[in-house]
């Protein structure tokens, strides 16, 4: 396992020398295999080397097992550890998830605020992304889907991705390394588990070395997915035009390739793409002319031999609007009031309703002036609790808001940009916590649509 994990980190290049590395670690087998194996190479790769433990608060007495465990560990161990207690059923409650979403999302968010820019390493082994693979078959998904784990994106690392669960089972008698068990991890309420129990050893019964087989075919797919990603690309550079795109060069490609390319083209106002829309639009490019509508407020047209995306509906005309924490206000996308509350008094209101949270905003953390107006090109949030930064349209796109809609969405921004958003709640730069002494309570009524 060490030699195969050594051998990922250099492939992919994961550990940049005097770079900073913090290692999910829940206690269990993959992740305390994973912090040994990275403390063995610190010297040799020169590297800094953290922990960061989440509490998720959701099984009792075994969860404060777990936390108790993880302080020791790192403590013998001589490791920086960051731990969060965090309420995730609560936290799902509220944003509407399942355990399993919100424990992911609350689990991410945690670690980059503990990594501070750095990398993180997750310790998903071979075993995981072969589950994830079979999750992915079940609910129906593309070549994409069934590329399942990669092995590095953006700031997370996995250097166990090419070792088996067994295999760290091995490394750890070997090293005669202890590590905790998630009593969740036997039942068979999850899918991934009831993939995990019954479908993976059957596999492994009708093919030992199903999982060195699964790596080819993976990498198969991987670089399948690559270059149909890569000629998408070069097919829509080729067909654009001053308007749109040449309906001719799109005619001529083939299908896989299209759909990716179409796929992307309608990504850039927001819309999405699935198989009955590129069914429909396959049909209107046999055409010479036609019209296709894809939601209330955004139509693909096929004219003169370019397909476009044009609005049918425009959006509100207004101007920004300097707001005064008090003060009641009146705009065509909303009307309400900003209340200023001290910490005491927010904390009554908390009490009374937690998804205050998402409207509470530290009124020292505003920089200059704070506006009411319309999304612009560029907006983007990091909501409170999510852990991760995107552009207002894709958070909308993602809570189903429709594309006339999100024009007509109120958002607040100050000089640096948006700190709140309908739908979203407050930028996590400008949320308010314990330290606060002063909070705006976000109290907003939309414009009727």
């Amino acid at each position: 396992m060490k030699t195969k994990a050594k051998e990922t980190v250099l492939r992919y290049g994961m550990l940049p020398a005097g770079g900073s590395v913090t290692v999910a670690l829940s206690g269990g087998a993959d992740s305390v295999a994973l912090l040994h194996l990275l403390r063995q190479l610190q010297k040799e790769l020169d590297f800094s080397l953290s922990a960061c433990h989440v509490n998720h608060l959701l099984r009792g007495e075994e969860s404060e097992r777990d936390e108790r465990f993880v302080r020791a560990l790192c403590e013998e161990w001589k490791i920086p550890l960051t731990v969060f207690r965090e309420n995730v059923a609560v936290f799902a409650e509220e944003e509407g998830l399942s355990l399993e979403e919100a424990g992911r999302t609350v689990r991410y968010r945690c670690l980059r605020q503990a990594a501070k820019g750095g990398i993180i390493a997750t310790a998903h082994t071979r075993s995981d992304d072969a589950e994830t693979f079979f999750i992915n078959l079940t609910r129906g998904t593309g070549l994409k889907g069934l590329c399942g784990i990669t092995p590095k994106q953006k700031d997370l690392i996995r250097p166990l991705l090419f070792c088996t669960r067994q295999e760290v089972q091995e490394y750890l008698a070997q090293e005669g390394l202890s590590f905790v068990e998630d009593s969740s991890n036997e039942s068979d309420d999850f899918v991934r588990n009831r993939i995990r129990h019954h479908l993976m050893p059957q596999l492994l019964r009708l093919q030992p070395a199903f999982y060195e087989l699964f790596g080819r075919t993976k990498e198969h797919l991987r670089q399948d997915e690559d270059f149909l990603q890569q000629s998408a690309q070069r097919l829509l550079s080729d067909a654009r035009c001053q308007n749109g795109l040449s309906a001719e060069k799109l005619r001529d490609a083939h299908p896989a390739v299209l759909f990716r390319a179409l796929k992307a083209f309608l990504g850039e106002q927001g819309l999405s793409c699935g198989s009955v829309v590129f069914s429909q639009l396959q049909n209107l490019l046999e055409k010479k002319s036609g019209r296709l509508q894809i939601d209330p407020v955004w139509t693909v047209q096929l004219q003169k031999g370019v397909l476009q995306v044009v609005r049918s509906q425009e959006p509100v005309s207004s101007e920004p609007m300097i707001l005064s924490a008090g003060e009641a206000f009146t705009h065509p996308l909303a009307k309400g009031r900003i209340l200023p509350v001290n910490y005491e008094q927010f904390k009554n209101l908390w009490e009374q309703d937690c998804n205050i949270l998402k409207n509470a905003i530290d009124c020292d953390k505003i920089c200059g002036k704070i506006f009411l107006r319309a999304k612009i090109e560029g907006d983007a949030l990091r909501p409170v609790h999510r852990g991760v930064t995107k552009p207002l349209r894709k958070w909308w796109n993602e809570l189903g808001v429709p594309p006339q809609k999100r024009e007509r969405l109120p958002v607040l921004a100050d000089e640096r940009g948006p700190v709140w958003a309908a739908g979203l709640g407050v930028d996590e730069r400008a949320a308010a916590d314990k330290r606060s002494k002063t909070i705006w309570v976000i109290d907003i009524e939309e414009a009727e649509q």
